[in-house]
């Protein structure tokens, strides 16, 4: 597989300059979901200690946390690594060729290194207690949620990438979160570094491991569901013959 272009023209979710130490671009990965995970757990908190029993406004506060946090962190640090912070994104740009495996593998490592350490931070911080548990697995309307809302994200991740528009991604990620967690019943976790964070996490937001584990598996299928999407929606269209007409209702010359 072709290793990334050196340099690149400006687009969603790929970071300008691939000459960059992987490490280096590694770390802001790291960083950027550790932020992104305090913002989710911290929201939780937030919500559990100063609107407890207000259902809606609650998921409200955590909704424009997480979105408003990862807007902003695909904005500042983006242009270094490509600001995924997810799983998911990096994954699914090594099945799509474009991204190389050991770049792969470090950025998921340092992505799910980073949830961690930014769950134990936030839930320390708040001084609440984290629990992690085997627990159940979840209900199959609970995994079809986690299906449709990585879906829907990857497909608005993989589309904004094709726009080749920089500024178009940040924003168009934040308002899909914002919607899929007040629209879907598992509050769209779609990142499988945050999941895993979740196991580690106190509040509203913590998960059983295996309720982590099988959101991990149904976002991976989320993702190929999205693949598929784009495909199709991205396929190149081949040129039409000559002897084709293009447009419909051009006057008919034997008329």
């Amino acid at each position: 597989m072709a290793e990334i272009a050196a340099t690149r023209e400006a687009a969603c979710f790929f970071e300008v300059d691939a000459t960059i130490p992987v490490l280096r671009r590694s770390f802001v990965e790291a960083v950027g979901t550790c932020l992104l995970t305090i913002a989710m757990v911290g929201s939780g908190l937030a919500v559990e200690q100063k609107l407890a029993g207000e259902r809606i406004a609650a998921s409200l506060v955590i909704a424009i946390s997480i979105a408003g946090s990862l807007v902003g962190l695909i904005i500042a640090l983006g242009k270094i690594s490509g600001g995924h912070y997810n799983p998911l994104i990096t994954f699914g740009q090594w099945l799509r060729g474009e991204r190389p495996p050991v770049c792969t593998i470090s950025y998921v490592v340092a992505q799910i290194v980073g949830g961690v350490v930014g769950a134990i931070i936030t839930t320390t911080m708040f001084g609440a207690a984290a629990n992690p548990n085997i627990g159940s697995t979840p209900s199959p309307g609970l995994l079809i949620s986690e299906i449709v809302a990585s879906a829907g994200l990857l497909t608005i991740v993989i589309g904004c990438g094709r726009s080749g528009k920089w500024d178009t991604g940040p924003f168009a990620v934040g308002a899909w979160l914002v919607a899929a967690i007040l629209a879907t019943p598992s509050t769209s976790f779609a990142n499988p570094a945050v999941t895993i964070a979740a196991a580690f996490a106190g509040g509203p937001v913590a998960l059983s491991i295996a309720t982590a584990a099988a959101f991990v598996v149904a976002q991976v299928v989320g993702l190929l569901v999205a693949l598929g999407i784009t495909k199709v929606a991205f396929e190149e269209r081949k040129p039409c013959p000559a002897n084709v007409v293009q447009f419909r209702g051009q006057p008919n010359d034997q008329a």
